[in-house]
């Protein structure tokens, strides 16, 4: 905007200077060809183009030397840029056109020139602060985000920090309670036991059996608490990421989808299973990427391990053969996880096809 501005300023008073004391039918015509050049160098503001402008005007003003009286205006698309050295091709028309111009004409044609320069100084400057300023804002924006983002990180960190410390002091009151309370009440029980056993009186037995029942109610209250505590003191989440980072043999990816917290023991199953799987997959897999997969769809839990290694032959039919027969398996780590899975009420198939992958599926009213 600001060089159609300056532009604008310069035609118009290279248009007076042109105008005055011209009586010609075709005075429009050189105004609208410098407007029609001048334009094609703003639109496009390419160095090839601008170059071959000047050398076009140059031989328009070589043939029509009023042409020249425009010349502020052509040469304002080349000061400050790489081609203004193609300003030098205008000293040919201005040489076999010099003495066509009364010495007052030629005055102002070098002064229009100055303010042209000078004019093309300023947006030139105006332009470089401009681009200046945007690269500061963007870079202080990008930098507001980066902010944002570590911010957001180190909040989230905190969180599962502080979830993680609840989750280990659950799981040390639960032990304490254990080791404490419970092993006092299980003495005392013993010892009422044996008060029972060699008591006669009747008031006296019925009074320890009712202390023996209350006492018994009341072990059984911390057992179930105990229970409930320490399967809240699991994350499965964590304990699984915990692994997944651990694993170094090459790229894995983990994506975890589980809204309700499974029972205790399905979630030493699902962590030992994946811990047996990446293990495996170290000592026996040519793979280069891995995938866990673990989710929960409305009836069912679902645990996906894939990696991308190549199987032989043999290894192909061998897998489909334990899928035919899940019997058939000698290796005692998958022996192990079938009948695991089995102890579930679900289900595990194994494929070979494009790498090693481990299909699970956990009933969710049976888990």
């Amino acid at each position: 905007m600001l060089e159609v501005i300056d532009k604008l300023f310069i035609f118009i008073c290279c248009s007076m200077v042109y105008m005055n004391g011209l009586n010609r039918g075709n005075a429009p015509v050189p105004m609208l060809l410098v407007i029609s050049l001048s334009c094609i160098c703003t639109y496009f503001e390419n160095r090839k183009i601008n170059r071959i402008i000047a050398v076009i005007f140059a031989v328009l003003c070589s043939v029509f030397p009023d042409l020249l009286l425009y010349l502020p205006v052509m040469l304002y698309d080349l000061f400050y840029t790489d081609e203004w050295k193609f300003s030098m091709v205008y000293l040919v028309p201005i040489g076999l056109s010099f003495s066509l111009y009364e010495p007052f004409t030629l005055l102002l044609l070098v002064l229009f020139l100055c303010i042209t320069f000078f004019a093309k100084y300023k947006t030139y400057k105006i332009k470089k602060h401009l681009l200046e300023f945007y690269s500061y804002r963007d870079n202080a924006k990008e930098l507001e985000i980066l902010l944002e983002e570590k911010n957001q990180k180190l909040l989230e960190n905190q969180d599962v920090e502080i979830h993680l410390a609840t989750l280990n002091e659950r799981n040390r009151i639960s032990k304490e309670i254990h080791d404490n309370i419970g092993h006092l009440v299980s003495r005392s029980l013993i010892h009422i036991g044996a008060l029972l056993t060699v008591s006669k009186e009747k008031n006296t037995k019925e009074g320890l059996q009712v202390l023996q029942d209350s006492l018994s109610e009341g072990m059984d209250s911390i057992r179930s608490s105990i229970h409930n505590i320490h399967n809240e003191s699991i994350d499965l989440f964590n304990q699984i990421d915990t692994l997944v980072k651990d694993f170094c043999f090459c790229p894995i990816s983990f994506d975890y989808s589980i809204r309700t917290s499974p029972t205790l023991p399905l979630k030493y199953f699902f962590i030992w299973t994946i811990k047996e799987a990446l293990a495996n997959i170290m000592k026996h897999s040519n793979g280069s990427n891995v995938t866990v997969v673990l989710m929960e769809h409305p009836i069912m839990y679902q645990l996906i391990i894939y990696d991308n290694g190549r199987l032989a032959k043999e290894q192909i039919k061998r897998v489909e053969e334990i899928n035919e027969n899940t019997s058939s398996s000698k290796g005692m780590g998958v022996r192990n996880m079938i009948e695991r899975v089995q102890g579930f009420g679900g289900m595990i198939q194994f494929s070979g096809d494009n790498g090693f992958k481990i299909f699970i599926t956990i009933p969710i009213n049976k888990a």
